[in-house]
């Protein structure tokens, strides 16, 4: 059984490939500034995995939406909606041994918290069409943080667009990705949840392993359920 949310035992001496890891497509998911895309390279170069890394500064809408979200909401998702099917349709081909910091259903996340009813119900039939002929992960990890951490790590990248986030729509993409994870669970998808709030992926060599640890826990069962 999976440990509670956020509950990771200190893991050393894990072998420089992960047997678990290198046949999968894994995506790594959460809210603004938890940490996806570091946990996603770490991955990469520990595991031999080919890293799809989200293409974000290249929205045309981005500053924008977040100076006045419900004006640009619908541009900004569907620009993310059809750079990152665009993106997936190139993992298509061959999707073993990958590790993307972004799963698609995340436009569904923005989408429900950002979009008029009626925008989102133009989304979703896009978002419908396209899912059809693309690979979905084996495995997804989401990270978690507490608010003043995930505020603290978006000041520390230095996004001058971020800065605008507020903190009640960071508090409800939290939520909603919990509910995500758990809708995931429930259907049967394989599914590891993280807390990094006291974590330091990129610099603590033992919350690393502890995290790899866990995701190498998951992808065996994912592997025989396969």
């Amino acid at each position: 059984m999976e440990p509670p949310f956020g509950e990771l035992s200190a893991v050393s001496g894990i072998p420089a490939v992960g047997p678990g890891l290198s046949d999968l497509f894994i995506a790594v998911e959460g809210p603004i500034g938890v940490g996806k895309t570091t946990l996603m390279r770490r991955l990469a170069e520990t595991c031999g995995l080919r890293a799809e890394r989200e293409i974000v500064g290249e929205n045309p809408f981005l500053a924008d939406f977040y100076a006045d979200i419900p004006r640009w909401a619908f541009q900004t998702e569907m620009f993310f909606l059809t750079s990152r099917y665009t993106q997936l349709r190139d993992v298509a081909g061959n999707p073993r041994g990958v590790v993307a910091d972004f799963h698609l259903r995340k436009n569904l996340v923005f989408a429900r918290r950002t979009l008029s009813p009626a925008e989102h119900d133009r989304l979703v039939r896009v978002y419908d069409v396209l899912v059809e002929d693309l690979p979905m992960p084996d495995l997804t990890v989401f990270l978690d943080a507490e608010l003043p951490v995930l505020r603290r790590r978006i000041a520390e990248r230095g996004r001058d667009f971020e800065t605008q986030i507020a903190d009640d729509y960071l508090q409800g993409l939290r939520e909603d990705y919990e509910q995500l994870a758990e809708t995931m669970r429930a259907a049967g998808e394989a599914v590891v949840r993280i807390d990094v709030t006291d974590t330091d992926i990129l610099g603590d060599e033992a919350d690393f392993a502890a995290i790899r640890s866990r995701i190498e826990a998951t992808a065996r069962e994912a592997r025989r359920a396969r």
